[in-house]
């Protein structure tokens, strides 16, 4: 199995097309992300804000895309998924608009939206070529890094196919994800079946960390990737406490409430 994807920058389309314990017992938890990428007719820029509460996942991201110099797309998106009344509030903060779903209602639309998840030919191709023939040259760095304010350290892959591109991971063992997230994951895979809609921002990174002798809850700060189709870089800038709600997950009262977004 391979530490990470094979193709690395399928994460930048996934994440486009998105594009994220008992918490009973957890302090309430902040996550900031930062996203940025080019490929070869464009190039791409974005965070995404988490908060996971009592029974509440909060999710705020911010796309602006450019496809040469004919499209440039911003999107300023946000969610509420309440499991305490089995809601989901969708947010377009762009048109200042929102509205509210049922559990069922929600399920409903995204079975009808083929692009809130990764396309199934992609990953029945993904599938195919992981079970070829490769040479991967994998580094595990024992040097500690400060990086993003967290302790880290350097996993490096080399693949060396038809062409030879890099993938470079900073994860951190002395920093292990919250119960809080775990939680929510795990209400989210039941809800969904086992398959969260990337737009929902919980769509991990595939690292087997438990594979190369690391936490399996280690968490990743920073991912590169570069290959001849253009770079990749994702950074984890917050992973901390925090008790009260951001003003950016709230709805303002000028918002206008609409029957479906």
């Amino acid at each position: 199995m391979k530490l990470v994807y094979n193709n690395p920058l399928k994460l930048f389309f996934i994440l486009f097309l998105c594009i994220i314990d008992n918490a009973y017992s957890q302090s309430n938890l902040f996550v900031n992300e930062s996203l940025n990428g080019t490929f070869s007719q464009g190039k791409m820029e974005g965070s995404i804000s988490k908060f996971f509460a009592h029974d509440k996942y909060y999710l705020r991201s911010n796309f602006n895309v450019k496809i040469l110099r004919l499209f440039n797309i911003k999107r300023d998106e946000g969610y509420i998924i309440s499991f305490s009344d089995s809601t989901v509030t969708k947010i377009n903060h762009k048109k200042k608009r929102f509205a509210i779903y049922s559990f069922n209602e929600f399920l409903e639309e995204n079975k009808n939206n083929p692009q809130d998840g990764p396309p199934e030919e992609n990953r029945k191709n993904e599938d195919e070529s992981d079970s070829g023939e490769e040479d991967v040259t994998i580094n595990i760095s024992e040097k500690i890094e400060i990086l993003n304010n967290f302790k880290t350290r350097k996993a490096e892959i080399v693949y060396k196919d038809e062409e030879e591109s890099g993938l470079f991971i900073w994860f951190s063992e002395s920093t292990l994800k919250s119960q809080a997230e775990l939680e929510i994951l795990k209400r989210l895979e039941q809800m969904f079946d086992g398959s969260i809609p990337p737009n929902l921002g919980m769509n991990a990174m595939d690292i087997p960390y438990d594979e190369h002798d690391i936490d399996s809850n280690a968490l990743t700060i920073k991912f590169k990737a570069i290959s001849k189709d253009g770079t990749f870089t994702y950074n984890l800038l917050k992973y901390s406490e925090q008790d009260l709600l951001p003003e950016i997950f709230k709805i303002s009262e000028k918002y206008k409430k609409v029957k479906k977004l």
